[in-house]
């Protein structure tokens, strides 16, 4: 597709801080060097609302990253505002902006509503998770706008529709498969993978541990991941006398996550609430059983189980571990070039 786009500017709260990090918002990350390997002529600009902790701009892989350092300062909040329409119209001079696309619905959407509708620059916003909720005092500022709304999957695009009456088009994001280490036999029975906080459920995901450990013993169990639950799992694991079977590996860079995911049998996912969930493409693509809620892109497949409570969690693990699971080989469950050829449609419409 030929493009009349020259200057994309991307806005979003926090981005990777350098080249080497790989665990700030992966999905944007494999999306925007996808899209930059497409279009290697144009313009493409990223204010970071809140993270980097910088005020120095540095190049990502042919991106112009500009950190508005906001530090999750509520107190801020307007000065970083004022920053980046400031920086918008400074870019909007040197170089005119074609499209505006922001992500999540909050701070970056209002923004670019704002700078768009004064410019009459198109305006595409990615709803990225948990902003689809009700109680995002974010989405008036959309309502009456010609922005051009994205959810990621079939139940975000419900969970918008159904709290807000907006509608929205689906883009699914994609992997990035040259990163995937090979497939290995199995030396981790269950992975899990996620930030430690109430929505991942991981207390859940312990309990059904502790239960599936009455009639397999031996199992080896790790949690890669950071957060504020991390504490009250350690506790958890402790009193149900886990240790020796579930390790808490903490944060790890991707890479090293990917090399667990080619070590491991199954990921459970416990999580009661996913926009999309870019760790279900990952695991499949590494050879994994997958169980969980219907959360996200959630698919039933040979190789994906959905499961409606936690007793048919426990009950599907449990059949698992009965039955020898066949060669592990990768699933791909997105249609390689989607991602990127449907963000390019929005961009030149």
């Amino acid at each position: 597709m030929k493009s009349k786009i020259t200057h994309i500017v991307f806005l979003t709260p926090g981005f990777a801080e350098s080249k080497t990090d790989s665990t700030t918002i992966p999905a944007l990350q494999v999306y925007l060097k996808s899209l930059k390997a497409t279009l290697p002529n144009t313009k493409m600009s990223l204010l970071a609302f809140q993270f980097p902790f910088s005020n120095n701009t540095y190049h990502w892989n042919g991106i112009d990253v500009i950190p508005l350092n906001g530090k999750n300062k509520h107190l801020k909040k307007l000065l970083i505002w004022r920053k980046a329409m400031r920086t918008l119209l400074k870019l909007h001079i040197e170089n005119p902006i074609t499209v505006i696309h922001s992500f999540w619905i909050g701070e970056c959407s209002l923004i670019g509503s704002k700078f768009s509708k004064k410019h009459n620059i198109k305006h595409i916003s990615t709803v990225m998770g948990q902003d689809a909720n009700l109680g995002n005092k974010y989405v008036k500022a959309l309502m009456k706008t010609n922005v051009e709304i994205v959810t990621l999957s079939e139940n975000h695009k419900a969970t918008l529709f159904n709290n807000y009456k907006l509608q929205s088009k689906i883009i699914p994001w994609e992997l990035d498969t040259t990163s995937f280490p090979v497939i290995q036999e199995s030396t981790i029975d269950i992975l899990g993978v996620g930030s430690l906080n109430e929505v991942k459920n991981y207390s859940l995901f312990v309990k059904i541990i502790a239960d599936l450990a009455k009639t397999n013993p031996n199992l080896k169990v790790e949690i890669i991941g950071e957060g504020t639950m991390r504490a009250a799992l350690e506790k958890q694991i402790e009193t149900l006398e886990l240790n020796a079977i579930i390790n808490l590996t903490g944060k790890l860079p991707r890479q090293d996550v990917l090399k667990k995911m080619a070590q491991a049998k199954v990921l459970l996912h416990t999580s009661t609430y996913e926009s999309f969930g870019f760790v279900f493409l990952e695991a499949l693509h590494s050879g994994l059983q997958v169980v969980s809620f219907n959360v996200g892109i959630a698919e039933p497949l040979p190789e994906w189980k959905i499961c409606t409570s936690n007793k048919e969690m426990l009950g599907t693990l449990k059949s698992f571990f009965n039955e020898p699971i066949n060669d592990k080989k990768r699933v791909y469950l997105t249609e390689k070039n989607n991602c990127i050829q449907s963000y390019l449609k929005l961009y030149n419409e």
